[in-house]
């Protein structure tokens, strides 16, 4: 967990809603427990994740785009993901990711860009006929 992270979370431990522009107390009840699950799943795998805390970062750290370095330093699990992978590829693995938020691979679109990994993108958006393709360019890579 990076030192944002857990800024974030000791924040929904008090009950703030950490996604609207002024943290604001949760919503009592059932469906205030899923959100606090959704909003849980969010932290773990990137702050940028919610709404405006990417903005925040922005004007925070004086920055007009937030790119490079600070891009994964705010994530634990993009972190690791930046230790690893470099040794995957000197070892010329070939690395199949998933995820359950297309928000989260726009993410690690930015990510990859960064790092000048090579990638391709399988999404609900995709179409049938492209999905083909795509996976017979990742079979021959």
């Amino acid at each position: 967990m990076s030192a944002l992270q857990r800024i974030l979370y000791q924040h929904m431990q008090k009950g703030l809603l950490i996604d609207s522009k002024h943290c604001l107390p949760l919503q009592q009840g059932g469906r205030a427990l899923m959100n606090t699950v959704v909003h849980l799943r969010k932290l773990c795998n990137h702050p940028f994740l919610f709404e405006n805390v990417e903005d925040e970062c922005r004007e925070y750290w004086k920055v007009p785009d937030i790119s490079g370095k600070d891009l994964y330093r705010v994530s634990g699990k993009f972190e690791l993901l930046d230790r690893v992978l470099p040794k995957l590829k000197a070892s010329e693995h070939r690395v199949l990711m998933f995820c359950q938020m297309t928000s989260l691979m726009t993410i690690m679109e930015d990510y990859f860009n960064y790092r000048e990994y090579k990638y391709l993108r399988l999404d609900g958006s995709t179409k049938p006929d492209e999905r083909g393709q795509f996976i017979g360019d990742v079979q021959c890579a």
